[in-house]
């Protein structure tokens, strides 16, 4: 695949631009941020939608309304564009083609699915294999140059996509767990199958067995039914001539009790009409009283009011006077009572401004006590932190973290980031070692099993004669020696070995339990650097809030100025106003008077009142005077009091007995009504009588049926209830025998599924030992080295350095032979270091990739190299000879001259550009 053309429309930082590429070396160059890698991004979201965003929209430069697209490629002779684009509402795609180089490009697909579905098969390559094969992500080469053997292979399982087969190794785990916890469950749901085979028999048995008694019991029960209906006639007819017996009795004995209380009624009547006769006398002697009572008490009733009355016209006269003298004094107050007010109020409005000058001056005060409470505080976290950064540094040199990484962390996020990637190299190391261990002992059990396979023919070769223990051929004697002693060698060599091994494994072991704390402690480490992030954070807006509190204080001067002046004009307005306070208390007191007084008018016209009913009072008192001659002006209060008092004592008898003698009339009928009631039950009796005389009902005969009834009604209860029980058991055995029925089913579906999930896991667990580092990745890593180190040879020959040989090891490894034999990467200069990395990448590239090799893209390849390196990695790439395109993206302005095109990206105003 040859790139040829890439179009940008409102993609990212980029408004329209065009890039042209061209075979050779293109170089594109410019500032950090200035849009170089979205070029890349873009290329990437072009063939795969591949990118960076959270999400599409992302993609779209700010404020546009759409984003677009346009990439031109040459695979295999053909040439093809890709369109992509975004709208508000919706995304497309489209794939097009041109029949020979003169023709105008046709559509070939669209739609997304179609699209990729093409792309994939014209370039024979998914996302991934592009992303690991053409695409040099940043810092690869350096990696390949500076990173221990275990990090480098790590690296190269990714870029071969065998991550994918550790993720998967990993993933069966969990998957294995949760079949594993089933199994259990489903162990711990399985009956004994014999047990419940006896008990779901016991059950048939006996539930045999209740239902023959229970047909026993229904007989009974019809039996017993049948002899209960003979006597139940008997029983209603006899029950039906004793209620009637009893009944009379019982009315006989509810006849006699009226007839007694009629007899007392009878006697009660007669006396009430003996006391109305003796009342309707004394009420004509009471007659002459009653009639002065009203003439005594409206005299009475005259001369309390009289009393009363002039009582209140000397008060209103009182009243009357003291209103005209408030009124007075009202008048002469009322101008310094108002200029009293107007100060007043002037006094409020200057308070309420002191007031809020003050709460101005309160909230400045506590700024500043605000502000050195801060200062204190963000001296304390600044000290604590850069203690902190400065002895954590020192704790991850102990730990072995490089001193050239550690120089160029110079804050506390780079620090973490370190630490995290010292945390995976760690966990690297000891997934390493236990790899290794793993190794070891598996190398233990071969050696013993060596071990045994000698043992078994030394011991019978001892007691053989002239024969061979394993192939049964004639043997004289100088061989049987031969023989013993070739097999006693091989069992202590394999005997030397396994102590070799076990040596390995302890030291193995106690490298990876150092390594295990060591990882202990630096996880701790970054969970305080995550703590002193946090810190940092909260001094950063520490530092912000300082800021405003030192804005806000500047206004402290003018506020405490305004103050001062406020207090002395107070003070001075305070002076006037207490010049008219008692012009004020005084118009106060007198208009509360006032209130209290009321009005002026008002009292007057009481005051006539008052001496019209005084005159009504005189006038009812000489009448009273003249209709009775026992009355008189000068008449002692208690006198008249107790003359008032007899009268009303017997004008409440006279009232009385008027009530009990309007009786009367109701009580004499009452009475003849009862005589009369008397004669009617003295027949009722007779009647009553004569009906217990005739009545046939007879006890004795009555309580023998009774005796019968009550014998079979036990016997039928006794019965039911047995019966009821019985189906009461027998529902619940055949509920038992269902659930026995339905266990023994579920029982044997519980042993298929156990069976099914124990064959499933013996899969699973074979699944996995074939996805570890020993399984098929070892094999993928075997079987793609021999072709990965023919291509990386192919390169590293293009750069013409004297060796006459390279080789990779197990662990991709290189080694390469010169003048003076073989070298390893640790005795290389350092330009051959950089040749043999990037020859090992592009080995890589070209292993993955499916055909020729044409294009290969670098993103920032000289990144993590230092100057000699960096310079090195450029004079190779300008030596490139085997490949047709190489695209470059870098901020290092020394790569331009290997560029054979060039292109600069600048961004001005947030708009990323290219510029000639």
């Amino acid at each position: 695949m040859i790139f040829k053309r890439l179009k940008l429309k409102n993609f990212k930082s980029y408004a329209n631009e065009v890039i042209k590429f061209d075979k050779g070396i293109t170089v594109i160059v410019g500032e950090n941020g200035a849009g170089k890698s979205s070029i890349f991004e873009a290329m990437s979201f072009a063939l795969y939608k591949q990118h960076t965003a959270g999400r599409i929209g992302d993609l779209v430069r700010n404020n546009a309304d759409m984003m677009g697209v346009e990439l031109d490629f040459v695979s295999r002779g053909k040439e093809y564009r890709i369109i992509r684009e975004k709208t508000k509402s919706k995304m497309s795609s489209r794939l097009l083609t041109k029949t020979s180089s003169d023709s105008e490009f046709m559509s070939l697909c669209t739609g997304e699915k179609e699209v990729a579905n093409n792309i994939e098969a014209i370039l024979d390559m998914d996302a991934n294999l592009f992303l690991n094969a053409i695409y040099v992500r940043q810092g690869e080469i350096a990696e390949l140059v500076d990173k221990q053997p275990a990090e480098k292979k790590r690296l190269i399982a990714k870029l071969l996509g065998l991550d994918s087969l550790e993720v998967a190794w990993k993933n069966l785990s969990p998957l294995i767990n949760e079949y594993e916890n089933k199994l259990a469950e489903i162990k711990g749901k399985l009956y004994s199958k014999d047990a419940l085979k006896e008990e779901y028999d016991t059950k048939t048995s006996e539930l045999n067995d209740l239902k023959e008694r229970g047909h026993e019991l229904e007989s009974q029960i019809k039996e017993v039914k049948t002899l209960r209906e003979e006597i139940a006639e008997d029983k209603r007819n006899m029950e039906r001539e004793k209620e009637i017996y009893e009944t009379q009795i019982n009315n006989l004995e509810n006849e006699k009790q009226t007839l007694e209380k009629l007899e007392n009624d009878k006697h009660m009547l007669q006396e009430n009409l003996d006391k109305i006769r003796e009342a309707e006398e004394q009420i004509g002697r009471l007659e002459k009283y009653v009639s002065k009572l009203d003439v005594y008490l409206d005299f009475e009733k005259s001369v309390v009011s009289i009393q009363s009355l002039k009582e209140s016209e000397i008060e209103l006269e009182d009243k009357i006077d003291s209103i005209k003298e408030q009124k007075t004094l009202i008048h002469a107050k009322k101008q310094g009572y108002n200029d009293y007010l107007a100060s007043d109020e002037k006094i409020s409005k200057l308070t309420n401004q002191k007031i809020e000058y003050e709460k101005q001056l309160a909230t400045l005060t506590q700024l500043e006590n605000d502000k050195k409470v801060l200062l204190k505080g963000i001296e304390s976290d600044r000290n604590e932190i850069e203690k902190f950064f400065v002895l954590t540094k020192e704790k991850l040199l102990d730990f072995g973290m490089s001193q050239d990484i550690l120089a160029n962390v110079d804050d506390l996020k780079k620090l973490g980031d370190v630490t995290n990637e010292y945390i995976d190299e760690i966990s690297t190391k000891i997934e390493d070692l236990t790899s290794d261990i793993n190794s070891k002992k598996e190398d233990i059990v071969a050696f013993k099993q060596a071990i045994a396979a000698n043992e078994k023919p030394l011991e019978e070769l001892a007691n053989v004669d002239n024969k061979c223990p394993v192939c049964q051929s004639d043997i004289d004697e100088a061989k049987k020696v031969e023989l013993t002693s070739q097999y006693k060698t091989e069992i202590e060599e394999n005997t030397k070995a396994i102590g070799e091994n076990e040596e390995a494994i302890r030291m193995f072991t106690k490298n990876r339990d150092s390594f295990k704390e060591k990882l202990d402690k630096v996880k701790a480490i970054s969970e305080e650097i995550l703590e002193h992030k946090y810190k940092f954070s909260n001094l950063e807006k520490d530092l912000q809030r300082l800021s405003e509190i030192d804005q806000n204080l500047d206004s402290k001067e003018h506020i405490s100025g305004k103050l001062g002046e406020l207090i002395l004009e107070i003070a001075k307005e305070k002076e006037n106003r207490d010049s008219y306070k008692q012009d004020h208390d005084d118009y106060n007191q007198s208009k509360g008077a006032l209130d209290v007084l009321g009005s002026q008018t008002e009292a007057e016209y009481k005051l006539k009142q008052v001496k019209n009913e005084i005159d009504v009072h005189v006038k009812n008192i000489k009448l009273a005077i003249d209709s009775d001659p026992h009355l008189s002006g000068d008449m002692d209060t208690l006198e008249l009091k107790n003359r008032i008092d007899d009268l009303k004592a017997k004008n409440e008898e006279y009232n009385q007995l008027k009530g009990f003698v309007q009786n009367k009339n109701t009580i004499t009928t009452q009475f003849d009504s009862v005589k009369e009631d008397i004669g009617v039950s003295n027949n009722q009796l007779d009647i009553i009588q004569n009906k217990i005389n005739a009545s046939t009902y007879d006890k004795e005969k009555y309580e023998q049926i009774i005796y019968r009834d009550e014998m079979y009604g036990r016997r039928y209860e006794s019965f039911t209830n047995e019966l009821s029980e019985i189906k009461g058991r027998a529902r619940e055995l055949i509920a038992q025998h269902k659930s026995l029925a339905e266990k023994i089913k579920n029982n044997d579906r519980f042993q298929r599924e156990h069976d099914n999930i124990t064959h499933y896991l013996v899969i699973l667990k074979d699944i996995r030992e074939l996805y570890g580092k020993n399984g098929i990745q070892k094999e993928l890593r075997n079987n793609s080295r021999p072709i990965i180190q023919k291509n990386t040879k192919e390169f590293f020959d293009d750069f013409n350095f004297n060796y006459s040989d390279l080789t990779l090891d197990e662990d991709y490894n290189i080694v390469v032979w010169g003048p003076e034999g073989e070298s390893s990467m640790s005795m290389v200069s350092g330009g051959e270091k950089i040749a043999i990395a990037l020859a090992l990448r592009l080995g890589i590239t070209k292993s993955m990739a499916k055909g020729d090799l044409e294009t290969i893209l670098l993103d920032e390849p000289t990144i993590h190299l230092d100057s000699a390196r960096r310079q090195e990695l450029i004079n190779l790439l300008k030596e490139m000879s085997l490949l047709p395109q190489m695209i470059i993206v870098t901020h290092e302005n020394q790569l331009e001259t290997a560029a054979d095109n060039l292109i600069k990206v600048e961004k001005e105003n947030g708009i990323s550009k290219i510029v000639n």
